[in-house]
């Protein structure tokens, strides 16, 4: 991908974020979904009393918040390119010394931060990052050796039989679901053993009303990953009978999560 494209797939996913952080709340207010997929990875990474933790792409703080309450001894750096949505997460987060929220991009990691870690994560932001692999390679610059990065990636939501949904009901509807990513897993598999050697990879199904899911893409950044094309208005509808054409009540919103550790 060229730079003038990441430029503007860059500055698309700021702008959209800008626009998100009531709704993001609100999401996670409403249903956990955050609080729920950052505890697999916490799980999932198995780090014992980590000191320095970045979190990139912290967007209101959740996954910030969290891991300064999971991590008594740490200290917690959350990046994001939002204001808007770092505006919420300092507003959500008492003062505390332990905790820091920076804007910053996350392909210029080394020109944001001047200090190391012990662990990084990409909590459900990876995907949104056009220029993953300068991201991450800056990332593994601030790593320590021994140390973890940790990342959830979103896949796809499907039926029991592993059938794409959202292509089933925009075949029948005509939508125009756009089911592009900046990153593709196949791709930030290959490009995290290519610097990190081996990595842990673990699928995670969430089975969920749809109702719920249907919220998730609802928040204005993420209907415009689906529906790129259109305003915010035209993308809650069009999202709205995208969800209605499917057959089930519930389906498997399913998310990836990738381990990797500095030798």
């Amino acid at each position: 991908m060229d730079a003038e494209k990441i430029g503007k797939i860059r500055d698309a996913v700021r702008r959209n974020f800008e626009a998100s952080p009531v709704q993001y709340d609100d999401f996670e207010s409403r249903h956990g979904f955050f609080r729920n997929l950052n505890a697999i990875l916490l799980e999932t990474m198995d780090r014992e009393n980590p000191r320095n933790i970045l979190d990139v792409g912290c967007g209101t703080g959740a996954s910030s918040i969290q891991l300064l309450q999971a991590c008594p001894q740490a200290r917690v750096c959350g990046l994001d390119n939002s204001p808007a949505m770092l505006e919420k997460a300092r507003m959500k987060c008492c003062p505390n010394d332990r905790i820091d929220f920076i804007e910053g991009d996350a392909s210029a990691l080394g020109s944001c931060l001047r200090r190391r870690f012990d662990t990084i994560i990409y909590s459900a932001s990876i995907f949104l990052i056009p220029d993953f692999r300068e991201s991450l390679r800056q990332a593994c610059s601030l790593l320590e050796p021994g140390g973890k990065i940790g990342i959830t990636f979103m896949d796809g939501v499907y039926g029991e039989t592993g059938n794409n949904l959202l292509v089933e009901a925009d075949q029948q509807l005509g939508l125009g679901v756009s089911l592009k990513k900046p990153v593709s897993l196949s791709d930030l598999e290959a490009f995290i053993k290519s610097i990190l050697g081996s990595i842990k990879v673990v699928e995670h199904n969430f089975d969920l009303p749809r109702d719920v899911v249907k919220d998730f893409f609802s928040i204005p950044a993420m209907s415009a990953g689906l529906f790129p094309a259109f305003d915010y208005q035209e993308r809650l509808n069009r999202v709205s009978a995208l969800f209605a054409n499917m057959s089930s009540d519930n389906v498997i919103f399913r998310w990836v999560v990738i381990i990797g550790s500095k030798p």
